[in-house]
């Protein structure tokens, strides 16, 4: 019974010294200690980016995302550079400025000194006195290697660091996210749509970073606006949205170009358009033949084109597109030059049919405006060229979420096509 005895104080005393042992080991550092470690390891964070940062910003939640390129330097220094309709579109614009982590309530990273490209959110230049309401003093939320997340500090607004690799430029940074831009949202892009059950929701106005998103057939339904940024793989929206209890925030443009993939729920896509015939024939855009994507036979035909304008015309600027003309309304082939300053076009009635899916069959009726068929007649190749096109065609574009070039291939003959882009 002694033993007994011995053994459960023995063990009583080795989990009281453990226990010491551990609470020892929580607390051994003081708050001011902890915190000052918090920082070291912080700045330590954001200078140990050799090629500096992504800086994903949105000034409030109701704002489109900016993405500036910041390096920081042990010295206390930071570069920030941009590009963007505040920096009216200038291809770099860059500053330095002086910045810090301090201590309140956890770490914060402060731009002490006037930066131009990032002060520029928190300026009050409008007349009201508030400008884009932004924040230069951001509480550090999470550090990795390749990531850090920030809060702003007075808006509350998430700013996501990216680590920018060691073998890309700034200037090719910015290249890469002003090509994205354009891939998705060149003028007169096509809406994106994303179906979440049996419904569609349509996401418009994404060139200005903020889409404006409603179900299809709402009618009076409100839409609502979600503003994103532009990333080097897609998009990100500033906050997680919401519809039909599903959620998604990040979306990477697929290998083939065909939609951008939520992250978060792969079954989510954004699309553009999924037809190219019903897409040409539905929007009244001009189409421009492409000189350099033309067949042999075509290009053969579009030589002479010019070189008859050039010789009977003096012409400059010669062009030969497909486009719906609302004045006659009907499509038109229509050829284009200058002549000294005056700009001469000349249009032949053309009637367009879908055929099935990326099929599309174009005729020539056999009339058009003066000058269209004096052209047919006096022109080298007008006349040939209408014949050529007036065929069925295979529809094939190399981004089918906002096509910008579209290919049309001979269903007869593989070896005839021709491309037109906006």
């Amino acid at each position: 019974m002694k033993k007994v005895n011995y053994i459960f104080i023995c063990l009583v005393i080795l989990f009281a010294v453990s226990c010491a042992k551990e609470e020892k080991d929580i607390f051994s550092a003081s708050p001011a200690e902890r915190i000052n470690q918090a920082l070291k390891d912080d700045f330590a964070a954001l200078t140990n980016a050799e090629n500096g940062w992504a800086m994903e910003y949105f000034a409030t939640v109701e704002s489109p995302g900016y993405m500036l390129l910041v390096k920081f330097e042990t010295s206390g220094k930071a570069t920030i550079a941009a590009k963007s309709e505040l920096t009216k579109n200038k291809e770099f614009e860059t500053d330095t400025c002086l910045f810090e982590i301090i201590a309140d309530n956890g770490p914060v990273l402060t731009f002490n000194t006037y930066n131009k490209v990032l002060h520029r959110f928190s300026d009050p230049v409008d007349p009201d006195g508030y400008g884009l309401e932004g924040d230069y003093e951001f509480v550090i939320i999470r550090t990795t290697t390749d990531k850090i997340v920030l809060k702003g500090k007075k808006r509350g607004t998430v700013i996501v660091l990216n680590k920018i690799p060691n073998d890309v430029t700034w200037l090719q940074y910015i290249a890469g996210l002003d090509a994205m831009h354009l891939l998705l949202f060149s003028n007169d892009a096509p809406n994106l749509t994303m179906k979440i059950g049996q419904t569609i929701y349509s996401f418009s106005n994404g060139n200005n970073h903020i889409f404006s998103i409603i179900k299809e057939g709402a009618g009076l339904n409100m839409p609502v606006d979600a503003p994103f940024i532009v990333t080097p793989a897609g998009i990100r929206f500033q906050s997680a949205q919401e519809i039909e209890n599903v959620k998604f925030q990040t979306f990477e443009l697929n290998e083939d170009k065909s939609s951008l993939v939520c992250k978060e729920d792969p079954s989510l896509k954004l699309t553009g358009t999924e037809d190219l015939a019903i897409y040409f024939t539905s929007n009244i855009k001009n189409w421009e033949f492409v000189s350099t994507g033309l067949s042999p036979n075509v290009k053969v035909i579009y030589d002479q084109i010019v070189q008859s304008c050039v010789t009977k015309y003096n012409a400059d600027d010669v062009k030969l597109t497909i486009r719906y003309y609302t004045t006659r309304k009907s499509f038109e082939l229509t050829l284009t030059y200058l002549a000294g300053q005056i700009k001469n076009d000349g249009n032949l009635d053309l009637n367009l049919n879908t055929s099935g899916k990326n099929s599309i069959t174009l005729n020539q009726k056999g009339t058009g405006d003066n000058y269209g068929m004096s052209f047919y007649n006096d022109i080298a190749g007008f006349k040939e060229m209408s014949n050529l096109i007036s065929a069925a065609f295979t529809l094939s574009t190399n981004s089918m979420i906002n096509p910008q070039e579209i290919k049309f291939v001979k269903k007869t003959d593989p070896n005839t096509w021709f491309t037109v882009s906006q």
